[in-house]
């Protein structure tokens, strides 16, 4: 081989490698997605740990992991039995509710203190001392009215929990400021502040972040997780772990939104471990701004309200993020008061410590009530029967004036197939305080023995109809529940209006219990039907706006026209949509791509080819 063909051919391999490592025109490869995996046995957490996914977290009490993975991978996880589900690692965000307003005014200026009645509590010695408070915002700065006990970042970028946005800082303040006659004054200035970074400085973080701080909760023996955020969407990981803080014995206080009425209360308010604390103003009326709803348990101060801000100012904020603050504050105060409460009972408890402005019992708006301290003077709403049930036995002894225990509550609303929450909801709608009576038997009367709207509503449950249904025919004959002199004629005419209605007939009898052709209708004894094993199954309320479920079944959307997003957005104003943009795959080097190499490797030495022979043919031309 001559010179001249060596050199063609050294020219032509040093082309060749160029080649791989140019980066190729349009050739894309999948970006892969985070996501969240939860398992539902050992087995899947091997499956995961096995699959070509990245690993990115694993958390210690929640069954679940953070991945990285392409949508092959996905799919098979979310065909595998081991898998309960997979939905994705969706961002979260704050979005501001407008300038922060600088305030270097006295502590007296304070007007939501007074309106909760903290400086009672104070004066009672209860500041929330040894209580320990979780609170998951973006972190918290370092101020001289603040000493935080400890926490965790679980963002990326840092391992400080040092607030960087200053919501954060701002609800630690209305939580556990110190009393220094500066600035600001902490409802719980003894709790014990722990400082969980979920969100970034930008007040952004992913819903794996959250649930790494909730687990942190968990391990770290927290009484109480403040959640001042919120998304539009529902998240199945999400709600397993908050159910999982709550079994621990965590207290669950959340935002109910800034989108103002007219639009669902948000998650993780939602869901039922938690409670939802709408936002009140200095004259005690709902805040604009504050979401409303029948998920809505407690309200609080949250508009113009002063406390902390980073570099040791201070600054007024208004939203319902404040006024989660207010409750996890005063929980704290009873946590110190009543040491051996479960959270449960502390939950149950704080019903009594609030001011009911709403309409009579729990209501859309106030929930409960406006939280405050002491617990007001409640009137009785039903005096117990001193004939029946305030004695025991033949000896004439007083019952002890205990009340019925929370324990045994549970244990009578696991039996209706009902949450606690929901049976005292019920009774309270009907103007009965479940928490009110000295036993059980006392409770047993108001559902299973006279007339009333607790019994009725489950009997109409028993037979499976609406109470629409009920008042309608009652209308159509002229009657009313008063007319019934006994539970057992009210239950024959339930089961016959049931009848009538498979049957597609109208009228029913008369409330003497007779049909239109004078037959007699066999009672039936209500109590006997629903004490000896023939439960009654009370559906959990669903949410006022309908849902849909995505693919994977993992997010929710609610009222898909207006707020339908491929990300949950967490915030303590409003829920943002995803930047699309940001779901684009990226151009890789052609190294991703083993047959776009080859490609333009061959188009490559196809041209280098045709520049050396036409090279070659021009040296021979001119040799001649």
């Amino acid at each position: 081989m001559n010179k001249f063909l060596m050199k063609q051919s050294f020219f032509a391999l040093l082309l060749v490698g160029l080649v791989f490592q140019l980066p190729t025109e349009k050739v894309y490869a999948e970006e892969e997605k985070r996501m969240v995996v939860v398992y539902e046995n050992e087995q899947g957490e091997k499956t995961v740990e096995a699959s070509d996914a990245a690993i990115e977290e694993q958390y210690e009490h929640l069954s679940a992991a953070a991945i990285a993975a392409d949508t092959a991978t996905i799919d098979k996880l979310k065909s595998d039995p081991d898998i309960k589900y997979v939905e994705p690692d969706s961002r979260i965000k704050i979005a501001e509710s407008g300038d922060t307003q600088p305030d270097e005014t006295v502590v007296s200026d304070q007007w939501n203190l007074a309106a909760i009645g903290a400086p009672a509590a104070w004066h009672d010695g209860l500041t929330g001392k040894g209580v320990k408070i979780a609170i998951m915002d973006s972190g918290i700065a370092a101020h001289e009215d603040l000493q935080v006990a400890g926490g965790i970042s679980t963002v990326d970028y840092t391992e400080s929990f040092e607030d960087d946005e200053g919501h954060g800082t701002h609800v630690a303040g209305i939580i556990g400021a110190k009393h220094d006659e500066k600035g600001t004054d902490g409802i719980a200035p003894d709790a014990d502040l722990f400082a969980v970074k979920v969100l970034d400085g930008t007040g952004e973080g992913y819903l794996s972040d959250l649930l790494e701080g909730i687990d942190w909760a968990i391990s770290n023996d927290m009484d109480i997780i403040n959640l001042s955020m919120g998304t539009a969407d529902e998240s199945n990981a999400l709600e397993e772990a908050m159910q999982k803080a709550y079994q621990a014995g965590i207290l669950l206080v959340a935002a109910s939104g800034n989108e103002g009425a007219g639009y669902p209360v948000d998650y993780p308010a939602a869901y039922e471990p938690v409670i939802a604390v709408s936002a009140t103003d200095s004259e005690n009326n709902i805040a604009a701004f504050s979401s409303v709803g029948e998920k809505v348990e407690f309200s609080a101060p949250g508009a113009n309200i002063k406390s902390t801000l980073p570099g040791s100012g201070y600054g007024i904020m208004s939203g319902t993020s404040q006024a989660t603050s207010h409750v996890s504050a005063l929980l704290a105060i009873l946590k110190q008061q009543f040491p051996a409460d479960t959270n449960e009972q502390l939950r149950v408890r704080l019903q009594q410590y609030t001011k009911d402005l709403g309409q009579e019992a729990r209501d859309q708006l106030y929930g409960y009530g406006l939280i405050q301290y002491p617990a007001p003077v409640q009137d009785e709403k039903l005096l117990p029967n001193d004939s029946e049930g305030s004695m025991s036995g033949d000896t004439g002894d007083e019952v002890k004036e205990d009340r019925v225990t929370a324990g045994e509550l549970r244990i009578l609303a696991t039996k209706l197939e009902m949450t606690l929450d929901e049976l005292a909801d019920l009774f309270a709608a009907h103007g009965f305080d479940l928490y009110n009576y000295q036993n059980l038997d006392e409770v047993n009367e108001v559902i299973y023995q006279n007339i009333n709207g607790v019994s009725v509503h489950f009997l109409l449950e028993k037979a499976g109809l609406a109470r629409e249904q009920l008042d309608q025919q009652l209308a159509a004959e002229a009657l009313t529940l008063d007319d019934f002199n006994t539970l057992e004629e009210l239950s024959a005419y339930i089961n016959e209006l049931e009848q009538h209605i498979e049957n597609g007939e109208n009228q029913l009898g008369t409330p003497e219990g007779n049909d239109e052709e004078g037959d007699t209708i066999q009672d039936i004894s209500l109590n006997d039907d629903l004490t000896e094993g023939n439960s009654v199954h009370v559906p959990v309320e669903s949410d006022p706006a309908e849902k849909e479920n995505i693919d994977s079944g993992a997010v929710q959307q609610i009222d898909e026209s207006n707020r339908a997003t491929d990300e949950i957005i967490f915030t303590y104003k409003s829920a943002g949509k995803a930047n699309p943009e940001e779901q684009q795959g990226k151009q890789l080097p052609d190294t991703a791509s083993t047959i776009g190499n080859l490609f333009a490797a061959g188009g490559m030495l196809a041209a280098a080819g045709l520049v050396l022979y036409m090279r070659n043919r021009r040296t021979k031309f001119r040799s001649r």
